[in-house]
């Protein structure tokens, strides 16, 4: 993650916030890993892998996801694996609102 802010400062990009709901999503997910696999490294695997994908994409690419306004003014939809990532590009910073696996949104 050092990396990527400093990659930021650099460039000039905005910041990445992760919402209460997305961390928490995000939490929730890993947690669905560990009791199906028992592995606490697979969920910490998802768990780091899928914040890299986020940040890494979206510190490179802010426009990558398509327009969602379905969810919302300004939202935007990022597509990894079988989860739809849904943010929002400020002026300062970038704002993951959510995420949720496959067609299935909690919002």
């Amino acid at each position: 993650m050092k990396h990527l802010k400093e990659q930021n400062r650099l460039i000039g990009m905005s910041n990445i916030i992760f919402s209460k709901k997305a961390t928490d999503e995000l939490v929730s997910q890993a947690i669905y890993i560990f009791e199906q696999t028992m592995n606490p490294t697979k969920a910490d695997e998802f768990l780091d892998t899928m914040k890299l994908y986020i940040t890494k994409t979206l510190y490179a690419f802010p426009k990558i996801g398509r327009p969602a306004p379905e969810f919302g003014e300004e939202v935007r939809k990022l597509i990894y694996q079988r989860y739809s990532i849904l943010y929002r590009i400020g002026k300062n910073e970038i704002e993951i609102l959510t995420l949720y696996r496959e067609n299935l949104p909690n919002i």
